[in-house]
């Protein structure tokens, strides 16, 4: 697959397409692919090869065609089915700060763009839902080049406004997935938890599996102020003038505790919990999440 925009830079594609995102659990789908159905056929006739990646079973590598050609081959039968993702990426206020590295949006956008680009490669299908209080944008997953030209439009036409509340959000795409999927929702995270783990639930009832990709700015994790400065907010608060030395420990204590109440939902809810930083290259930050997948 070939498709380059700002957000799909050629550096970027060429790296990617060394990598992979698959499902951990029993997906269901209608193409043929590389995941496990729990809709069994009556048939189990073979279909084609594809190169082993690691996670897959031993036992399902073809040992005469790796005898010929020296390299790993998995057969995949018709029982088999392709992954069905949809991809929620937040476009509310708050993720428009911007420190040197640029917006958490653009970099929560171009990470949505790389992961679609991935899973497309692999045949895989492939939505978007862009929200805020609300869903605001909604692609329904399908697979192919054109598809990705049409998340990338959206992507590309699309700015970070409006408050988050990200439950109403969750359920409306949770009313629109009538099959077992993937979701993955990349947000600064910056709501409740306890809304948060309204969202989750719900997809965790209709048995979906769920990462959770929080995407900050360095200046949110270290709150690095040192003069006088007028904190603007970005989803309607008013502005405070403050001397960051009195808030700082305060505000440290709240991020730190509101990231403890993240990884505890999502433990408590079976989800996967990721954690991207702005200052961080993409690929890199990609590379090593999905390393992360494959070992745990």
């Amino acid at each position: 697959m070939s498709f380059v925009t700002r957000y799909l830079e050629p550096n970027l594609v060429e790296r990617l397409n060394h990598l992979q995102l698959s499902a951990r659990r029993v997906v269901e789908g209608s193409i043929i692919g590389q995941h496990r159905s729990p809709v069994k056929g009556a048939s189990v006739e073979f279909r084609q090869h594809r190169f082993y990646t690691p996670g897959d079973e031993p036992r399902r590598l073809d040992w005469r065609v790796f005898a010929r050609t020296d390299r790993p081959y998995i057969k995949e039968f018709d029982e088999e089915t392709n992954l069905r993702c949809v991809l929620m990426l937040d476009a509310s206020g708050s993720m428009g700060y911007a420190g040197k590295h640029g917006s958490k949006y653009d970099y929560a956008a171009r990470l949505v763009a790389a992961l679609a680009y991935l899973m497309l490669a692999q045949t895989e299908s492939v939505g978007l839902g862009l929200f805020n209080a609300k869903l605001e944008q909604w692609i329904a997953p399908r697979g192919g080049t054109s598809q990705l030209s049409r998340l990338i439009d959206v992507l590309e036409r699309s700015a970070p406004q409006g408050r988050a509340d990200i439950a109403p959000a969750m359920k409306q795409v949770a009313d629109r997935l009538g099959r077992r999927s993937l979701v993955v929702v990349a947000s600064d995270c910056f709501a409740p938890a306890s809304r948060l783990r309204e969202g989750l639930a719900r997809f965790r009832h209709d048995h979906h599996e769920i990462i959770l990709l929080q995407v900050l700015d360095r200046d949110e994790m270290q709150f690095p102020f040192k003069t006088w400065s007028r904190f603007r907010g970005l989803e309607g608060e008013r502005a405070l003038l403050q001397e960051p030395a009195m808030v700082r420990r305060m505000y440290l204590q709240n991020f730190r505790r509101h990231r403890h109440e993240l990884e505890e939902t999502c433990r408590t809810l079976g989800a996967e919990f990721y954690s991207f930083v702005t200052d961080r290259p993409l690929i890199d930050a990609i590379t090593s999440f999905l390393h992360r997948r494959s070992v745990r």
